[in-house]
């Protein structure tokens, strides 16, 4: 299905020439190679679970991760557009494990600008919610995900089937409302959430979609992204009725980005609960990503619900072709475990520096440290997950 996806693309190329004149079309790519030394000490090392579980890990890879990728763009004379993306390389995995090659659908959607104040959107792509993202883009397949800061301060909305409505009621702010596909596994917890630690038999019962809204909101050089998510889960649970069988998962946002000649700043922070039981790959591989799901506490047969904060700024400076990034973030996670508190804590600290050095063709150095921190259980020693870096530079090309 995958290779015919690919092929698909291509068949369509020559129909270009045969389009109506009012109608438009454009097709681009970029592909991404990492070339990285990746340096995990003793303790990351075995919370990574790479190498011999005794010794620190130390290894030069180059990789090329599926965020490389080619896309195509097509609108008429009646407003209607549609896109089209699609991701090559490696899928999954990390330097040891994985590193075959794969195709997959990354967008596919399309949008009727009804009139000038309302726009309806349909098909697989972002949502409106926490739509910022810092510039940290070497070691997608390092093992940890590292891509826009995910697990260390970034959380990412996801690519998911959608309906949404954009309301633009002014010059300088516009509504986004979707509804999202609630159905699915979440990342961490599988399809059946924190019943399924505890093999309770369960058979979900979602009546609503997930709910993202956006409302960015443009003022000068000063722009802000208010934002905000919630989706409500019930199972069924035939053989224990005491069983607590509703879990929400809800968060805000609040992104920002200030520009000055040359000079940029943005950040985002976001605060929530459960975060790790609605889909995708937004929270991360680091250890509060891993807590930030609802566990079911077999004493009382009710859920307790993981509290999880992250944020990140991101400073840069525009020299010519380099533009400088010093990148910043942490997220936080709280829960409890049969009546005992654990929480972690992970930071990372860096600077990547996209250079462009010809028309299409772009390096970006980068030097980045990630601390996944202690992972704290109440009356027990607090167990040390290391550190790690990651060093080394991106190739991108583009067309």
């Amino acid at each position: 299905m995958k290779k015919i996806l690919m092929v698909a693309v291509f068949l369509l190329l020559p129909c270009v020439s045969a389009l109506p004149a009012a109608a438009a079309f454009k097709l681009g790519g970029i592909i991404f190679t990492d070339f990285y030394y990746l340096d995990r000490d003793k303790e990351n090392a075995q919370f990574s679970r790479v190498g011999n579980g005794t010794n620190s890990y130390n290894v030069t890879t180059i990789q090329l991760p599926n965020i490389s990728r080619l896309h195509g763009r097509w609108t008429n004379e009646d407003n209607v557009g549609m896109y089209i993306e699609i991701g090559v390389g490696q899928r999954s995995g990390d330097i040891d494990q994985n590193t075959s090659n794969g195709v997959e659908l990354r967008y596919a959607y399309g949008w009727w600008d009804v009139n000038d104040w309302f726009q309806v959107q349909a098909g697989k792509t972002t949502t409106p919610f926490s739509p910022l993202n810092p510039s940290q883009l070497l070691g997608t397949r390092s093992g940890s995900l590292n891509i826009i800061g995910v697990g260390y301060g970034d959380y990412y909305s996801g690519r998911f089937a959608q309906v949404r409505g954009t309301f633009q009621f002014c010059k300088n702010a516009r509504l986004a409302i979707a509804l999202v596909d609630p159905n699915g596994y979440a990342r961490y917890v599988g399809e059946y959430g924190p019943w399924a630690e505890w093999q309770i038999d369960v058979q979900n019962n979602t009546k609503v979609p997930r709910i993202d809204m956006g409302l960015p909101i443009y003022a000068g050089p000063v722009s802000i992204y208010p934002s905000f998510m919630y989706q409500h889960r019930t199972v069924d649970i035939p053989d224990n009725p005491g069983v607590d069988n509703k879990l929400d998962t809800y968060m805000g946002s609040l992104g920002f980005k200030v520009g000055f000649g040359p000079f940029a700043l943005s950040g985002e922070g976001n605060w929530g609960k459960n975060w790790g039981n609605t889909r995708g790959v937004e929270s991360g591989n680091s250890m509060p990503a891993l807590l930030s799901t609802a566990i079911l506490d077999t004493t009382t047969m009710k859920i307790n619900n993981a509290e999880t904060y992250s944020f990140w700024l991101d400073a840069s400076y525009r020299f010519g072709p380099i533009t400088p990034h010093l990148i910043y973030g942490q997220m936080k996670t709280k829960n409890e475990f049969q009546g005992a508190e654990i929480e972690a804590r992970s930071q990372m600290w860096g600077v990547s520096v996209p250079i462009d050095l010809a028309k299409g063709f772009k390096i970006r150095p980068e030097f980045m440290w990630y601390d996944d921190g202690d992972l704290s259980i109440e009356g027990v020693e607090p167990f040390g997950l290391g550190k790690y870096a990651i060093y080394g530079v991106q190739f991108q090309v583009t067309f």
